[in-house]
């Protein structure tokens, strides 16, 4: 058994099995593949997008986190 002691800077959300296939559906796209690889890259677009419309300011650092994997957001 292997432990280790390194923390992730991603975490994990659950979306219903409709919108999952949905999604998938959407990106296998020849077209929108190459915009969106991967069904992650995805959400974390279109969160961000939602976020930004709404008035919420994404701050910098590595893909929009911290050093700490942290996700630098502040109200604008």
């Amino acid at each position: 058994m292997v432990i280790t002691n390194t923390t992730r800077n991603d975490t994990a959300i659950r979306v219903s099995k409709w919108l999952d296939k949905e999604i998938e559906n959407y990106i296998s796209d020849r077209k929108i593949k190459i915009t969106f690889p991967s069904k992650r890259n995805f959400v974390d677009s279109a969160i961000m997008q939602l976020l930004e419309k709404r008035g919420i300011k994404l701050n910098g650092g590595t893909n929009g986190q911290n050093r700490k994997g942290k996700r630098n957001v502040s109200k604008a």
